[in-house]
């Protein structure tokens, strides 16, 4: 390329370009050039900066940062790159490329310096947003676990691994697979989840029950949700488990409710009959005119045995009933 064209791309570059001559000690520099942007931006004339060491043209506060910065250049004999921040709250990023000669000393160090406040500005939103939202998902009650959808572990928020070090003995660890800490048992049935999402591409949903090494029963739904490309593609999987042990143990209990409320029914409409069909039918019997002593004697036998079985299926129903009010 041709110096009079690589000026004029320099010259028209809103970047700011500086070169430096490196004087013999390594730890000396010297402006040797700078174009129209780095003027503008610092401010500066050609005859403040061109020709002066570093001590000559820095503020005193700043100069032995700056000369660390192109001494480690020089010493590395490589790019470094660095951010800085300016008091107009403008931010920029720079990069020195060392320049060797042809007996292979480090000649010129030449400098490109970015504005980047928009980027950095975005950045650092982004960097809240994020921390925004981990803090959200941290603070959330479920385990949450996100994975790549060979099962490797991505991210697991904070109740995910107090569930971890209370089932497992220790906390997951990115990059490792989720399957490996399964049991066996449970290992084929989270595959075949995995492959049904992929398949179907919907939300899949599985509640089961979880016994803790301390003895501590949960019951858990299990929700697997796909993570999908613009293609469609399945790039991720969010495993959510949430806790429904209260649910489940009122359902259990509603249930336990209503099968007493059947044995009720049953007993009230089935075997307190029979005796009352017995009693009704010994008390049509019962005759004293007609019927000898002994006869009678039987019959009043019957009904006692009749109305003692009554009394005990009515103990029942009131016992049953009585258990059912004190839940």
């Amino acid at each position: 390329m041709k110096p009079s064209l690589f000026r004029s791309l320099i010259e028209l570059t809103t970047d700011a370009v500086f070169i430096v001559r490196v004087q013999p000690s390594g730890d000396e520099f010297v402006m040797e050039y700078v174009n129209d942007a780095y003027l503008r931006k610092f401010n500066v004339t050609p005859e403040s900066v061109v020709g002066k060491e570093f001590r000559d043209m820095l503020q005193p506060n700043i100069v032995g940062d700056i000369r660390k910065r192109f001494t480690e250049c020089v010493r590395l004999r490589s790019n470094i790159s660095f951010e800085e921040s300016f008091e107009d709250q403008t931010t920029s990023l720079s990069e020195l490329f060392p320049i060797t000669s042809e007996d292979g000393a480090i000649e010129y160090v030449v400098g490109v310096s970015k504005d980047i406040t928009e980027l950095k500005a975005k950045r650092d939103q982004l960097i809240a947003s994020e921390q925004t939202l981990q803090s959200i998902i941290n603070s959330s009650d479920n385990v949450l676990i996100y994975m790549s959808n060979d099962f490797k572990i991505r991210y697991a928020n904070r109740r995910a691994q107090e569930h971890a070090r209370k089932l497992f003995g220790k906390e997951f660890i990115v990059g490792e697979k989720l399957t490996n800490y399964y049991p066996e048992s449970e290992r084929e049935r989270a595959l075949e989840h995995a492959r049904q999402l992929r398949k179907e591409k919907k939300t899949i949903s599985h509640e089961h029950q979880l016994t803790y090494p301390d003895g501590e029963n949960r019951w858990f739904l299990r929700r697997y949700y796909g993570v999908f490309d613009d293609g469609g593609e399945l790039t991720g999987i969010v495993i959510a488990s949430i806790n429904i042990t209260n649910r489940k143990e009122q359902e259990l209990q509603i249930q336990k409710q209503a099968d007493s409320l059947r044995e009720i029914a049953k007993i009230q409409s089935h075997e307190i009959r029979r005796p009352v069909a017995n009693i009704m039918g010994l008390t049509d019997l019962f005759d004293l005119k007609e019927k000898t002593q002994e006869e009678n004697e039987q019959i009043l036998q019957y009904l006692r045995q009749s109305v003692l079985e009554l009394d005990g299926l009515i103990s029942r129903i009131v016992d049953k009933t009585q258990y059912e009010a004190d839940f």
